[in-house]
């Protein structure tokens, strides 16, 4: 406590070990994320050039994937040198939005599945919104 009676909060100085869990998680995201992407648009041109009709929609999916990859990678990278916060809540609402993106075509398939349950955006999301992970993550002034 100083003089003014204000006790600043320390951060610890290791960083907790469900941080290093949590970015392992990302990798594998990022490299599911590009290769879905790429397969999706791999599909799409073998339909496309054997005469069927493909929606934009599939295109568009596509390339949200590649753009969420390189989202999470640039905040996988971050996550692990850095200790900034906006990383953080960039990843959270981008897993929300994967999961949300799964459930919205688990509703639309038409007697078909969504594919591979979001588990791992769950489990990321979930952690990165955690009291250790969020407090290691404060860059706020009182905290630096």
């Amino acid at each position: 406590m100083d003089e003014t009676g204000f006790q600043p909060m320390v951060l610890p100085d290791r960083r907790p070990r469900s941080v290093t869990w949590v970015v392992v998680l990302i990798w594998v995201q990022v490299v599911a994320n590009a290769f879905g992407g790429w397969l999706l648009l791999y599909l799409a041109q073998e339909d496309e050039d054997h005469g069927r009709e493909v929606s934009n929609l599939v295109y568009v999916l596509g390339y949200a994937s590649f753009l969420a990859a390189a989202l999470l990678a640039v905040c996988a990278v971050l996550l692990t040198g850095r200790r900034l916060a906006w990383p953080r809540y960039t990843v959270i609402v981008v897993e929300w939005l994967l999961i949300t993106a799964w459930f919205m075509t688990l509703l639309s398939a038409e007697g078909g599945g969504a594919g591979i349950p979001p588990v791992i955006p769950a489990i990321v999301a979930i952690q990165l919104s955690k009291g250790d992970l969020a407090s290691w993550y404060d860059d706020s002034p009182h905290r630096r």
